[in-house]
């Protein structure tokens, strides 16, 4: 039987599955008038995020710009409208700023940027730019249950396994079935090559590396222990905003568990 391609796209409305909380969050400060920053890895779900909360609004006139276009769109803000600059760190450092400040002049209703580690690490420990200042919304990997939601009834636990709640390796795998891994190869194998680049050569792949070995959830004082890492909770939150491990209380304990095989083979075998 023939198999179409894989082809991801942002899910709104029903396809839309999980972190209903999260949307409602930045649906209500969004009509109040804030300026938000959604941050997360590839193919994490900021687009849908950031789609199906605007869905609750509208009577709101939105722009929305992907600047990883190349060359990155011209911008037109109508005043009172809702901006969204999609993939703002596809933008080189000097231009950020100025772009803001033109987006700000028009004196839009909100401004909501999304991007992933290099915007995270640009807004650093201010969130004020361009005297605008943004709430930052950081994504994560799905909790089990939602990705149970997302599999359907016949929950397959293997499957899981393989995309650490991940939702686009999730979705592509149950795009091609029974066959994922060899089939949808051509597709996941550069996607974690991107994760694992992202996730670079500092403490981040140290931590990762000790998570895969333990093979299960630790707590992140025992892994500050055992890796020597001081700063544990920042490296952490680096790992799990990529999308590259899962941070959840289990048992009413803290824990930090790299759940993704696909991922962990590639980091493993460099």
């Amino acid at each position: 039987m023939l198999i179409l391609p894989f082809t991801p796209l942002p899910a709104t409305g029903d396809s839309f599955i999980g972190r209903q909380g999260l949307v409602r969050n930045l649906r209500r400060r969004i009509a109040s008038g804030e300026c938000l920053a959604v941050i997360g890895g590839p193919k994490l779900g900021k687009t849908s995020l950031v789609r199906t909360a605007l869905e609750g609004l509208p009577d709101r006139i939105v722009i929305e710009v992907d600047l990883g276009t190349d060359p990155p769109p011209r911008i037109e803000v109508a005043s009172g409208s809702i901006v969204v600059l999609d993939n703002l760190d596809a933008l080189a450092d000097p231009a950020i700023i100025p772009l803001l400040a033109r987006v700000s002049s028009a004196k839009p209703a909100s401004i909501v940027v999304t991007g992933g580690r290099r915007l995270r690490i640009l807004l650093g420990d201010t969130t004020t730019w361009a005297d605008l200042s943004f709430r930052m919304f950081p994504l994560s990997v799905l909790l089990d249950g939602e990705t149970r939601r997302l599999i359907g009834k016949d929950t397959d636990p293997p499957l899981a396994a393989w995309t650490g709640n991940h939702p686009y390796l999730t979705k592509l795998l149950l795009h091609y079935g029974d066959d994922a891994i060899i089939t949808g190869r051509s597709h996941w194998e550069p996607f974690v090559q991107r994760l694992a680049a992202e996730i670079g050569d500092g403490p981040e792949r140290g931590l990762l590396r000790y998570l895969i070995e333990r093979g299960q959830p630790v707590n992140p004082r025992i892994a500050q222990s055992d890796t020597d890492i001081q700063d544990i909770k920042a490296v952490a939150d680096t790992l799990v905003y990529i999308g590259a491990i899962s941070r959840w209380i289990r048992d009413e304990e803290a824990t930090l568990f790299a759940g993704c095989r696909l991922l962990n083979d590639v980091i493993t075998a460099g």
